[in-house]
């Protein structure tokens, strides 16, 4: 195969792609243990870099609470006790199907500081970025040089390491897992590669639990299956169709449980397309993508002016551009056979860079998927690629002067553009631009010398200085240096020693400070999870649960409006005539001084204590245990909840009755997936009030036994089953194939 940066020119052949006196697997490696060195820098800078936003707030917390409990032989679905955050399969972001995310929680359960955790997940992520871009880089065709300098500075573009890295590491994992499909769905495409090992890749790359994976790999799929048709080989295509279609049986497993929840989540209704603005790039800002310090004007959670350089991608791109040969290019487009060998095989890059584009500057929401600015590293991995293959045709060396000149004017034009965005950043801005500019001429001056290795030297360790200049500037001013980060597990159990039982906050996030949580006093999210504390209302949630948010008034995070606490004394209705805060089976209640100044020095209400107080929060106590067992909650008149007990990871739950029938209730949340048996019988198991579960008894002594299983979970795992089977059946002809015609 001939590909564009092998294409010859009319005047000299290049080098045959796959030179050098390094074996392939070896320089791969290195580039990985590079990319996971490289991301040193940021935390060397700002100690918890990689843990901010939904790192602590949700994801982080939860490995840690869901790695415990694997390491105790219990694999979480649901955790009642997370209420609104305890539905793992729901929320699929956790991908409990995935060996490689299992083994990372456990990794997370055994740290003591979470931001160290975080950045030991991330900086793996990161490597495996670097790697799959630059094997993916070389099976297109560049060269090995520039593969490796694309390889190491893509993971460290703006949205990337700002965004997915430092707070968003589900998006991290997800473009980490869809490159390395990509590469293997190509090599397959081109009958290099088993299907089963593409099969494994594929899965994996679903399974990870983020949607934008499992879209990245259909629309890897199809740009593939376009180059394939237009090849005319329908045998590959077959291969291609089949490996994909297997593969995707991972999302029944993944996503199907969100899907069959939705109806009573906040995603309910989530469909259609249309335009908030928010987080929707604009095509404009793109010429500014080498200057480090642009932030763009977009819609983001600070305002109209975004924190981060969100749209940063490498800061040599655009100066480079007029060094480029795009006389070669030029003559590859004129001339049919050079056109055919050197354009062809690039037909799946451009489809599926071209669908990522439209993605990317489309609508802001298109059903479930919002936020398009999500895409711009997908479409920047195709930019990248693209820039690779053509820095692999060479240095130009005519008219330096005029080459200069544009790459300055170039630099200025990206200075101006993050001038006119924030002109209160000017220096900052200047800055960069000058250390851009003396990269550029130590670049030219390294090439001059010693060639690609010269010229890689000086733009690899010029991302170094970039990257670590953007952190040093952004976390000194603004983001994310103003976010809380209580990462010790340490400092956790310590804050929250005198929590007992259910605990639930009433607080605000916007009303407390950052040191407030640092500490542990106050705690938003799945924060509380990686204490030692029992069960917590308090928790983050991607997908809601309706009912009960919009009683208690909670938001996706846990804060929570200050009428909550007078309402909590009321009874739940007409026929629950129990006070809410029993009927929630709360043991501790944390209320925020600032949410309640008119309660700071209140007395505790009657069958409570004060436990502790002081000018942050009162923690009150129930002053006796609740008189049913287990999470029963109520128990309708005539109703006697004789025992309950729970099994090791708390999802299954037996419960003896007797007396003349009725209903029961549980302090847990009716998530679709539970089900209920009587003496062994199947029940229905509904929502109750607020959508706290509820089972219908009859008369007499009974056993009941509540449990969860997600929904359609043994459909789903018999088709992955299925599928697995086929694959390694195909796999396995396939490689038998291959002996025979190598023999």
């Amino acid at each position: 195969m001939v590909s564009l940066s092998d294409a010859p020119s009319p005047k000299t052949t290049e080098k045959p792609a796959g030179s050098g006196s390094w074996p392939e697997w070896a320089v791969a490696l290195c580039v990985a243990l590079a990319a996971a060195v490289l991301s040193a820098v940021p935390r060397l800078i700002y100690g918890t870099f990689y843990y901010a936003g939904d790192t602590l707030e949700s994801f982080v917390p939860s490995w840690h609470r869901i790695g415990t409990e694997l390491r105790a032989g219990n694999w979480l679905m649901v955790n009642p006790d997370a209420w609104i955050g305890g539905n793992y399969a729901g929320e699929a972001a956790y991908g409990l199907y995935n060996p490689v995310n299992l083994a990372n929680y456990i990794l997370t359960s055994l740290i003591e500081d979470l931001s160290v955790a975080s950045w030991a997940v991330m900086a793996q992520f990161l490597a495996l970025f670097a790697l799959s871009t630059y094997l993916l880089c070389r099976e297109y065709g560049a060269r090995r040089i520039p593969s490796i300098v694309v390889a190491l500075a893509l993971p460290y573009s703006g949205f990337t390491l700002f965004y997915e890295a430092g707070g968003w590491p589900s998006g991290m994992m997800a473009v980490a897992w869809v490159t390395l499909f990509w590469w293997s769905a190509l090599r397959l495409s081109r009958g290099r590669a088993n299907p089963f090992v593409t099969f494994v890749i594929g899965a994996l790359t679903i399974s990870m639990g983020n949607p934008y994976a499992a879209l990245g790999a259909v629309i890897v799929l199809f740009g593939l299956a376009v180059s394939v048709i237009i090849d005319r080989n329908f045998r590959r295509l077959a291969v291609l169709i089949i490996t994909g279609a297997c593969a995707g049986t991972a999302a029944a497993l993944t996503y199907l449980p969100l899907f069959l929840s939705v109806d009573v989540t906040t995603r309910a209704g989530s469909t259609g397309i249309s335009n908030d603005t928010f987080l929707q790039p604009q095509i404009s800002a793109l010429g500014a993508m080498s200057s480090p310090s642009h932030l763009p004007v977009i819609m983001t959670f600070g305002g109209p002016i975004e924190v981060l350089p969100s749209l940063y991608l490498a800061w040599f791109v655009v100066p480079l551009l007029p060094w480029l040969r795009w006389d070669r290019i030029a003559t590859i487009v004129r001339t049919p056979r050079l056109r055919a060998a050197g354009l062809r095989p690039l037909i799946s890059l451009a489809v599926i860079t071209g669908i990522y584009f439209l993605f990317t500057f489309g609508p802001s929401n298109i059903g479930m998927f919002r936020w398009p600015i999500r895409l711009i590293e997908y479409l920047y991995l195709g930019v990248m690629v693209a820039f690779a293959l053509t820095l692999s045709m060479g240095i130009a060396r005519t008219a330096v002067r005029a080459r200069a000149l544009a790459s300055g004017a170039l630099i200025f034009l990206g200075f101006y553009l993050a001038f006119s965005a924030t002109p209160q950043f000017t220096l900052r801005h200047l800055i960069f631009a000058v250390t851009i500019v003396a990269l550029s001429a130590a670049a030219y001056v390294a090439w001059q010398r010693a060639r690609d290795r010269g010229l890689a030297v000086v733009l690899v360790a010029g991302t170094v200085v970039i990257t670590a200049g953007q952190v040093y500037s952004l976390t000194r001013d603004i983001a994310p240096g103003a976010i809380a980060h209580p990462a010790s597990t340490t400092v956790l159990a310590d804050a929250t020693a005198n929590y007992q039982g259910t605990v639930l906050q009433l607080a605000d996030r916007n009303l407390t400070p950052d040191d407030q949580i640092t500490s542990g006093q106050i705690l938003f999210g799945n924060e509380i999870l990686a204490s030692p504390v029992e069960a917590s209302i308090n928790a983050y949630t991607g997908i809601g649960f309706t009912m009960f948010q919009e009683a208690l008034c909670l938001d996706y995070r846990a804060s929570t409006c200050p009428e909550l606490f007078d309402y909590l004394w009321e009874p739940v209705n007409d026929d629950i005539d129990i006070p809410i805060i029993d009927y929630l089976r709360v043991s501790t209640l944390i209320l925020q001084h600032e949410l309640r100044p008119d309660l700071a020095d209140s007395p505790a209400p009657d069958g409570w204590r004060i436990a502790d107080r002081d000018d942050i929060r009162t923690i009150f106590e129930r002053e006796q245990s609740l008189a049913l067992p287990g999470t029963v909650s109520y128990a309708s008149p005539g109703v006697d909840v004789v025992s309950a007990q729970r099994d090791d990871n708390g999802t299954r739950e037996t419960v003896t009755v007797d007396g003349t029938g009725g209903t029961i209730s549980f302090a847990r949340l009716a998530w679709p997936g539970y089900f209920a048996t009587i003496d062994g019988e199947t029940v229905p198991a509904p929502a109750g009030w607020h959508g706290l579960l509820e089972i219908t008894v009859p008369t007499g002594a009974h056993e009941v036994v509540i449990d969860f299983r997600p929904p359609k979970q043994r459909l789903s795992m018999a088709a992955f089953g299925v599928a697995t089977i086929v694959m390694m059946a195909v796999g396995t002809y396939s490689a038998i194939s291959r002996r025979r015609t190598d023999a």
